[in-house]
């Protein structure tokens, strides 16, 4: 009976230690592709950019040209919309978290425009996540 229960506690000990050893992958990379990226550092704004998106951090937003897309990133059109951070002080730059909002009007000409985004990204995750 107690070689039982010490097999019973070993095998459960081994089972769970190599499962720890296996954590799930990260998630793929977001992409947002095609917007007019204002980052909130004063620089001006980028026609057609990309911003993407790794563990809720910003690790890339520029301009998209001849900048190569991961290929087993999650993708977002944002064609016609303005990507800009969200709350006041807030960059879209390297390293930063990933609060975005993509919206339909320039908020450089009309700031109301914030008040409607057409998306929300709060920590690098689509707040309306069914929509792709």
């Amino acid at each position: 009976m107690f070689f039982l229960r010490a097999f019973t506690v070993g095998a459960f000990l081994l089972l769970t230690s190599c499962n720890s050893m296996n954590p799930d992958p990260p998630p793929p990379p977001k992409a947002i592709l095609g917007g007019t990226l204002i980052d909130g550092t004063g620089r001006p704004p980028i026609p057609n950019s990309v911003v993407v998106v790794e563990l809720g951090k910003i690790v890339v937003a520029t301009s998209s040209q001849g900048y190569k897309i991961p290929d087993n990133a999650v993708r977002t059109n944002a064609s016609g919309l303005f990507i800009t951070p969200i709350g006041l002080g807030a960059r879209l730059e390297y390293g930063a978290p990933a609060d975005l909002y993509l919206i339909q009007g320039n908020p450089l000409e009309n700031p109301l425009a914030l008040a409607s985004p057409m998306r929300v990204m709060k920590t690098g995750e689509w707040l309306d996540a069914d929509k792709k």
